[in-house]
């Protein structure tokens, strides 16, 4: 028998569809996990932003860690660079305004750079923060002695001693501030207890050094500075000090041996090769003076001092044309230097410009005579007026102005 399908049928006949259902404990489980989604969303979404933006190649530049700021700018400070370091101090303070210790870092590096203001508003910011404090008071007083305040810095500094009576630094201050007001023996006792006080710190032993120095004792100050660099090989400024006590005794070549200990530490410190420069002078080699003073200003273009003994010993060597440009370039430096205006002066007239020479030597004279110490000067100038007068036939006659007598008691 023929059986006809009707394909309009399922083969296997109609299958009854089945509805889906969820048990309410599977809604309960899913609700959880949307909500534990949702909320790693909501804590990580900066995480979750940043792996976007890598992933598009647009990733922020992390913060870096203040440990690892602080790290790089002690780096820094150490080759010299003492502008990086403290910009990276400042990024510290702002990350952490109420951080105690980098404040204090950020004021010590700040007077190490001669902007004693700033570091005078940290150690009020580090007071208001804690009046228990030394650190503040410290750097206050500090940045007074060094920005010519003594009379200032010592009620500052007594200040911060009933705070805290044992802090080497406030000593160290009182010790500079003590010499600098005529109080010589106060000055010795607060150095020694600096030392005592602080015995890893070379400010110290360069404070006591300073008050001995005060006291005439030079080789008391001397032992007081090889003593701090012993105890911080790093700390450039005894070096310094310490050099220019040894020129002051004739110790010449143990003075050279420390400003090469300075370039081997700083390759790029103008001021050692300026010194450098002095020390090889004095002890008359020439050659090597010349090169050291040609560094310095190659490598501080705007040091008015270094334009100024280039310019000296081109001059002493005849080398009119060279010291008239280094005499300019000091000038463009420091305009109100005396020393740099008339010898640019006396350079112009040894290369034959009369009038040039004669205006800047009688503008140089009222300048010298306007000021106190200044005799030798004047004499120079007028010596090279005469020389003009007898040279130069438009001059001839001019002689120049007599001296003007200092004032007694000036």
């Amino acid at each position: 028998m023929y059986i006809k399908r009707d394909y309009s049928e399922p083969f296997f006949g109609r299958r009854r569809r089945r509805r889906f259902q969820i048990s309410a404990r599977a809604l309960f489980v899913l609700g959880l996990i949307a909500g534990a989604g949702l909320l790693f969303v909501l804590v990580n979404a900066a995480q979750i932003e940043t792996a976007a933006l890598h992933l598009m190649g647009r990733a922020p530049t992390p913060t870096r860690l203040p440990g690892d700021l602080a790290a790089q700018s002690a780096s820094l400070s150490l080759t010299g660079d003492l502008a990086g370091a403290a910009a990276l101090l400042e990024q510290i303070v702002r990350q952490e305004p109420e951080n105690r210790g980098y404040l204090y870092q950020y004021g010590l590096l700040l007077i190490d750079m001669g902007d004693y203001d700033v570091a005078i508003q940290i150690g009020e910011q580090l007071i208001d923060l804690d009046l228990t404090d030394p650190r503040g008071y410290a750097l206050q007083a500090i940045a007074l002695v060094y920005s010519d305040t003594p009379s200032g810095a010592i009620p500052v500094a007594l200040s911060g001693l009933e705070a805290d009576p044992a802090f080497g630094p406030l000593h160290a201050a009182l010790a500079r501030a003590y010499a600098l007001t005529g109080r010589y023996n106060d000055a010795l006792t607060e150095g020694l207890l600096a030392v005592q006080l602080t015995p890893a710190d070379a400010d110290s032993y360069r404070a006591y050094a300073f008050a001995l120095q005060y006291n005439q004792d030079v080789p008391g100050a001397t032992e007081q500075l090889e003593q701090a660099i012993a105890v911080d090989p790093d700390r450039i400024f005894a070096y310094f000090e310490l050099a220019a006590l040894y020129l002051a005794q004739n110790r010449d070549q143990e003075a050279i041996l420390l400003y090469e200990r300075i370039l081997s530490i700083q390759p790029f410190n103008a001021r050692a090769m300026l010194r450098m420069c002095l020390a090889y002078r004095k002890i008359g080699e020439f050659a090597q003076a010349l090169g050291y003073c040609e560094d310095a200003v190659a490598t501080n273009p705007a040091d008015a001092e270094a334009h100024f003994e280039l310019g000296r010993m081109r001059y002493n060597d005849r080398d009119f044309a060279g010291a008239l440009e280094s005499f300019t370039a000091c000038l463009e430096s420091n305009p109100n230097s005396l020393e740099c205006t008339y010898r640019r002066g006396l350079a112009l007239y040894y290369l034959g410009d009369c009038d040039q020479s004669w205006a800047i030597l009688r503008d140089s004279l009222e300048m010298a005579n306007a000021r106190a110490g200044t005799e030798r000067a004047v004499e120079d100038i007028r010596n090279g007026l005469i020389a003009i007068g007898q040279t130069c036939p438009q001059y001839s006659g001019q002689a120049p102005p007599p001296p003007t007598p200092t004032p007694a008691g000036a």
